[in-house]
């Protein structure tokens, strides 16, 4: 599994790891439309501050879409990230 969901309210939150990096995201339905617009931050370790993570503007209809895109552009960021340190 690459994430784990946790309930937050109305709002969900999931969060994976990825090169060691701690991924987090969250979502909750846009009011008035059927989309789950998602956030992501990430972090290499607990001493370290949570870096946002943009994500392009993308229609997801349900949670698993939302944080598999989520997911997706964290990966790639991070795997970005580790390329120009290389």
């Amino acid at each position: 599994m690459k994430y784990q969901v946790i309930k937050r309210g109305a709002r969900l939150e999931a969060v994976g790891a990825h090169s060691g990096y701690r991924i987090r995201m969250s979502t909750l339905p846009a009011p008035g439309l059927d989309s789950y617009p998602v956030t992501v931050h990430v972090r290499g370790s607990e001493s370290e501050d949570e870096v946002l993570v943009e994500v392009p503007k993308r229609i997801l209809r349900d949670t698993t879409e939302a944080f598999d895109f989520g997911y997706q552009c964290a990966t790639l960021w991070i795997d970005a990230l580790d390329h120009r340190r290389g």
